[in-house]
Formats: structure tokens, sequence, C-alpha cells
């Protein structure tokens, strides 16, 4: 069975248009040259040889959602820390079925294929954001925060996010798609949906990235990270460290229902606690957490 964890995705906007979760065209061709928009695949692939996470790295120049082909990949079989790459994406996805916004040659997107224990799953949530903000930052002059649960944003402005989905059967996950989105090169400026809300990497670097050196420190970082998750590290104390929404005021919105306060900590799976007006807390496991001012 699939379903979505609740995960925010990366920069959306609201499309109306249901997206289809039908199978990629067979015709569809696995690319491993140097990528169009300057990803060199093949020393990605050689420099992550012998590690999970980046077992096989595909690269593929236009596809309707790294997600639906990693997914389709692993039906098939595929070995665990498969990664899907694309230059571009026609029908990329955000939660709540929403547009996931990538302009061609704007951004990282890869999903990956990791099997982890059905208990391990959130920290797999940790590792990738932590991998994301420690590949960033050592290409950007302000450390990048997480926003509860799996935003990147620098100075308040989202410069990645995440998408988990999962196929399990009773009490056993079958595997985790991990998508993510980073703005590399996105000029925010010519989005007014998002000019006041997210930022890129070159942006905050104020020169441009290698992109094959930020996607191969993702990867890296991710695998040492999901490393230790496999032997029964926790992750949790790391990842609370950075979250930016601990402290603050904010509105949540989950299922039919919307109530603030304030977001105190983290249990040891990353769900939000919510201290309420009233002195009574809320343990908060998806939905919508917005930061009030």
């Amino acid at each position: 069975m699939m379903f979505c964890v609740s995960f925010p995705g990366f920069i959306d906007t609201p499309d109306d248009s249901p997206l289809s979760s039908a199978p990629v065209a067979q015709s569809l061709t696995e690319v491993h040259p140097l990528a169009a928009h300057g990803l060199d695949i093949e020393a990605i692939n050689s420099a992550l040889a012998g590690r999970v996470v980046g077992s096989q790295v595909l690269w593929y120049d236009s596809i309707s959602s790294t997600m639906d082909e990693a997914r389709r990949l692993a039906d098939e079989g595929r070995a665990e820390g498969l990664v899907v790459v694309a230059g571009e994406q026609t029908a990329g996805r955000g939660r709540f079925g929403r547009r996931w916004m990538s302009p061609v040659g704007s951004s990282l997107l890869f999903s990956v294929l990791l099997k982890p224990e059905l208990r391990q799953l959130p920290y797999v949530n940790m590792a990738a954001t932590l991998a994301i903000a420690d590949a960033v930052a050592a290409h950007v002059r302000t450390a990048p925060t997480i926003k509860w649960p799996n935003d990147v944003r620098i100075g308040g402005l989202k410069v990645s996010g995440i998408l988990i989905e999962t196929d399990s059967g009773v009490g056993k996950l079958r595997y985790a798609l991990v998508g993510i989105g980073i703005n590399v090169d996105l000029d925010v400026s010519v989005h007014p949906e998002i000019a006041q809300t997210a930022t890129s990497v070159n942006s905050e670097a104020k020169a441009p990235v290698d992109s094959t050196a930020l996607l191969l420190d993702v990867l890296t970082s991710m695998d040492d990270m999901y490393a230790s998750v496999r032997t029964g590290f926790s992750l949790t104390d790391e990842w609370a460290s950075r979250l930016e929404t601990l402290g603050k005021p904010v509105q949540v919105s989950w299922g039919h229902r919307v109530f603030e306060g304030i977001a105190r900590e983290v249990d040891e799976r990353g769900n939000l606690i919510v201290e309420r007006d009233d002195g009574t807390t809320v343990t908060v496991a998806g939905g919508e957490v917005t930061l009030r001012v």
C-alpha cells in the first residue's frame, strides 16, 4: 500500500489539476554522462562507489517526476540507495497535491530509494534535512536552519524541501522514497508567488556554486547519517538543535483542525509538541505549521 508521509514538499504553488500517478513511459532512457545542466554524473557515481546512498545515480534530462520514476524502479527491485536526478520535472509535486515549482536548470531535483525498517522512518527525514543543511552550509555565508519538519531555510527563506513517500505492507516497510529539491540558481524575483518566501544557494553564496559538488556533498552526508540510523543511532537531538521552529508562536493546520500555540519541543520521533494558550499540549505528527509573527 502506498501512502504519503505528511512532510512539506519543495517550493509549491496551488494547482487544481490532479497529478497523475501513472508509471513513467517505458521509452524513457537512463543517461549517465555529463548532464545538460552541468552535473557530472559519472564523477558522482565514481565518488559514491561502495556507499549505500548513491549506489547508482541516474540522470534524466526531463521527466514527469523523479518520485514516480524512483517508485517504478523500486518496484522492479532496484537496489537501495538508487538516486534519480532530473534536469526538469513536468509533473513534480509537493504535499496536498500541490504543484512542485522548478524552472528548468534552476534546481537540484532528485529522489533517493531507501529501505529502512519501519521504526527508522522518522530518522530518514532527519538524515535528509541535516544532510542538506550541512551541504548547503559549506557553500553559503549564513548557516541554514530547519523549519519543522523538513524545510531547509536561510534567513527565514526556503532553499530546500523534502517529500517522503513510502510503500508498505502489514507491519512492514517495503521502501521509502525521499524526494529532494534544492534551489541552486532560482531567480525568485521573477516568481511573485515565492519572491518573499524563497531563496537560492547561488543568491546566498553571492557566487555560482558547483552543482556537482553540492549534490555529492548532500548524498555523502546523507549516506553517513543513514548508516548511523541503521545501527540504531538517534539523530533527534542534532536535528532538534537546528530547528528554527522551537520556542516560536505557530499556527497549526491539521486535518480540519486549526489552532495556535508555542512550539515547545519535539519528541524522539520528531513530532512537534505545541503548547496552547490554555496550557494544554498537542503532539503534532503532520499538517501545516506556520510561524506567526
